[in-house]
């Protein structure tokens, strides 16, 4: 995200984020972002991304740590090639609710993550990514979340809203669950990431 993205998505209905995504970092006043995180429901897109954003490592931590000054706001973090860093980051600011971004990360991190009760994200290359096919495998049901990432394009494919469907399919189908049973856990882990729900599914 950028400030101008930030700024319509607060005209939005239903649960809004603002946040600096960390290809932008350094190019964005910190202040003026937070003055609209205050607004906005959860911050984020945010974090750090060691292999494709072209601001330094230094300006990036920057920039996250700016961002994670709301403890009480559920964090969607970008973290590629950053996993750990971003990780021991949310749990330096004590973030009640962190949800880690299209995870590709490494597995065993999967059960720290488990342990903090945040969230990781599914989407539509789950079709196709090995990596992110091998973190459904692993990773309990109750961390897991769906998302689009749309539209974006990523190997040629274009991933967008209407495409959920089909990772919601593919995590039930690594899990041996049914797509029914797929659709209620990660209904039940949103309450938990963005509305404070305290219920909590069984692992699987």
């Amino acid at each position: 995200m950028d400030l101008e993205t930030s700024l319509a998505t607060l005209k939005m209905k239903g649960l809004r984020g603002v946040g600096i995504h960390p290809w932008n970092a350094g190019k964005v006043k910190i202040d003026e972002v937070k003055r609209l995180i205050e607004r906005a429901d959860f911050v984020g897109e945010v974090g750090l991304d060691y292999r494709l954003s072209e601001a330094s490592k230094e300006v990036q931590r920057m920039y996250f740590e700016e961002f994670l000054d709301f403890p009480e706001k559920p964090v969607n973090v970008h973290a590629l090639d950053a996993w750990e860093d971003a990780f021991n980051l949310v749990i330096k600011h004590e973030i009640r609710s962190a949800i880690f971004h299209w995870y590709t990360g490494p597995l065993n991190l999967l059960k720290d993550i488990e342990g903090a009760q945040y969230f990781i994200t599914i989407n539509p290359s789950v079709s196709f990514q090995a990596k992110h096919q091998k973190v459904v495998e692993v990773a309990p049901t109750r961390i897991i979340l769906t998302e689009s990432d749309g539209g974006y394009v990523y190997k040629g494919k274009l991933l967008e809203p209407t495409m959920v469907t089909e990772a919601l399919k593919q995590i039930a189908r690594i899990k041996g669950l049914e797509v029914r049973q797929v659709e209620r856990i990660v209904e039940e882990n949103f309450r938990r990431a963005f509305l404070n729900n305290s219920k909590i599914p069984s692992s699987t």
